[in-house]
């Protein structure tokens, strides 16, 4: 495989880990795996880096489409600079995106997600039993980051 091609494999693990996507290029991976790629990102991260700071301007990720059209976004801190965290898989995305969910989903603000308020997300109120594990009657911030994992590997499981 040619270094233009490694590159654009490694940005399309960046994009589907930054993007908080799921499946066999980044959570299935096996530790080895997860290894090299880390090593092959840092490497790239490296040769991004013009200037040896630890850090990607914005003027040192042009050519880097995707890197250009989603700085703003990866920049969660807004220092006007990336770092090798911002890049790595799901950095961010998918815990800030379960945050969101919950606190639009907690209506009531008391930190639990109750059946009723669950009936306005469908795939909530679907498994609600599953995500409610002390059987409380309600799904706290934990019992849902324990149904995405559980549906998570669900989905990685042929």
């Amino acid at each position: 495989m040619g270094r233009g091609a490694v590159h654009r494999r490694c940005w399309a693990v960046i994009a589907a880990g930054a993007l908080g996507l799921s499946g066999a290029g980044v959570h299935g991976q096996t530790p080895a795996e997860q290894q090299r790629y880390q090593q092959r990102l840092q490497q790239l991260f490296i040769r991004l880096d013009r200037n040896g700071d630890r850090r990607l301007q914005r003027q040192e990720v042009q050519g880097q489409p995707y890197l250009e059209r989603h700085f703003e976004r990866l920049d969660r801190q807004r220092r006007g600079f990336l770092v090798p965290a911002d890049l790595a898989p799901g950095a961010g995305g998918q815990g800030e995106r379960a945050e969101r969910f919950f606190r639009q989903a907690d209506r009531n603000g008391d930190g639990r997600i109750d059946r009723r308020e669950a009936e306005a997300h469908g795939w909530l109120l679907r498994r609600f039993g599953n995500a409610d594990r002390n059987g409380d009657g309600s799904v706290d911030r934990q019992e849902l980051q324990g149904l995405s994992e559980q549906r998570r590997r669900q989905r990685s499981t042929p």
